[in-house]
């Protein structure tokens, strides 16, 4: 018989992981990584944690299928990462690191799952203005707006395509 010495009056049984409440939530990316799915895709995951309020410190999850055989699932998931990308203000993005501590506000619902019950899914991600790395949002400074005499390139010949995107 093996010692386990555990005492199961140390805790609490009936603290369970509620998911949050629908809303928005300023929060942080603080892990991102690029991850191989089950059926032989990659997809990025990402973990925000909540830096304010009634439930600061803690966490949510995404994820986002960059290669899959759905080519569906393929376009939901690259324009979910083209989502988070403008809302942090970084169009382009060649490594998952790229993401890590961006200041982003999303819009978190509440999903039945049927075989796990409610949990929280991000459905938006919005930009906050100035971006802040390893602390809190940077306030928006007012600049006069002056008028452009040159017209930008389009977006699409300023950018070469992400390493994932290269099959």
């Amino acid at each position: 018989m093996a010692q386990l010495g555990f005492n199961a009056g140390d805790y609490d049984p009936t603290d369970e992981f509620e998911p949050l409440p629908a809303g928005e939530y300023l929060t942080m990316i603080t892990e991102s990584a690029l991850e191989n799915t089950k059926t032989g895709g990659r997809m990025v995951k990402l973990t925000y944690t909540i830096m304010e309020g009634q439930h600061e410190s803690r966490k949510l999850w995404s994820q986002h299928n960059i290669e899959n055989k759905s080519p569906r699932a393929e376009e939901i998931g690259r324009k979910e990462l083209s989502r988070i990308a403008h809302a942090i203000g970084q169009p382009m993005i060649s490594d998952t690191d790229q993401l890590l501590n961006q200041v982003i506000r999303i819009r978190v619902v509440i999903k039945n799952d049927p075989g796990y019950g409610p949990k929280n899914e991000v459905k938006k991600w919005i930009n906050v203005g100035g971006q802040a790395k390893q602390g809190s949002p940077v306030p928006q400074q007012q600049t006069p707006a002056q008028p452009s005499t040159q017209q930008p390139p389009h977006p699409a010949t300023q950018y070469s395509a992400p390493p994932w995107g290269q099959k």
